[in-house]
């Protein structure tokens, strides 16, 4: 019960930061801040952070050198292939209401068991199948898809939600290469880097308030792709009961819309977010049982 527990607390842990993220980053992204300006700064505030917790807990040793030289390929190439994520997310965002950007973002579960089919070879059903089905279905409903819409940004954040799927398969397959905190090191080292080389180029002197947004935002995004890691690696064979948690982020995007940015909501979006809640839950459920 204690496991179950903590992984709960994980999966709403990195629900809640995840929005919170996504919150400030909508925020700064119409406020004529770049993406490197923020990413660089709250990178490199998150990065001090993350190495200073580790030798607090002697955990330097342990979780950023790994026990061979081949096993930093995978987690660096992660990390490689992130920056396109995260320039899409400050961009999106800019278009697409944060309880859209959500729903959409939460279509990542049912594209991790198409992965595990053809990954990890697991093994679907038909339930599984037509759960997938009607949770995309509730994705349609949500978007009521029209001329007026659908921009490119539709189908890059669903991309998002894509790789995300793609990218913890991966992880789930080669867990025994790198812990949680060095899969999460390693994902966040190279965009930060990369964000440095547009940074000096064009570099800014935040205010107080800004400079504190950005590193929030940093260490906050951080915090989300370690209890993600975490969450799974804690629950093991308990993760069909913590996984519809996941769906807890389509609360926090839909009150932080709100309060924030004046967003509505409707009927017709709340049908679709059950759908896709329940399709997804039983989908999960009928997977992993």
């Amino acid at each position: 019960m204690k496991i179950l527990l903590v992984g709960i607390f994980l999966v709403c842990l990195n629900t809640l930061a995840g929005s919170t993220f996504d919150t400030i980053t909508k925020y700064l992204s119409i406020n004529n801040y770049k993406w490197y300006h923020y990413y660089s700064i709250g990178g490199t505030a998150a990065i001090i952070v993350f190495l200073f917790f580790l030798f607090l807990t002697d955990g330097i040793k342990k979780n950023i050198f790994l026990k061979k030289k081949i096993f930093y390929f995978l987690p660096i190439l992660r990390g490689i292939t992130f920056i396109p994520i995260l320039i899409i997310i400050f961009y999106a965002l800019n278009y697409i209401p944060i309880n859209i950007f959500t729903i959409l973002l939460m279509t990542s579960p049912f594209f991790l068991l198409i992965f595990a089919k053809f990954i990890l070879k697991e093994t679907l059903n038909l339930l599984s199948w037509v759960a997938i089905f009607v949770g995309f279905c509730g994705v349609l409903i949500v978007l009521q898809p029209s001329a007026s819409n659908i921009n490119i940004f539709v189908f890059l954040v669903l991309f998002v939600a894509i790789y995300n799927a793609f990218n913890f398969t991966l992880v789930s397959k080669y867990s025994h290469i790198a812990s949680s905190f060095g899969f999460t090191f390693y994902q966040y080292i190279p965009f930060t880097f990369f964000s440095y080389l547009f940074f000096i180029f064009d570099p800014i002197i935040p205010t107080f308030i800004e400079l504190i947004l950005f590193v929030c935002a940093g260490v906050i995004v951080m915090i989300s792709m370690w209890a993600w890691n975490a969450a799974f690696h804690i629950a093991g064979k308990y993760s069909s009961i913590i996984s519809p948690f996941f769906f807890t982020q389509i609360i926090w995007a839909t009150l932080f819309g709100t309060i924030f940015f004046s967003e509505k909501i409707s009927s017709t979006t709340i049908i679709g977010i059950v759908v896709i809640v329940v399709s997804g839950t039983i989908a999960i459920y009928n997977h992993n049982k």
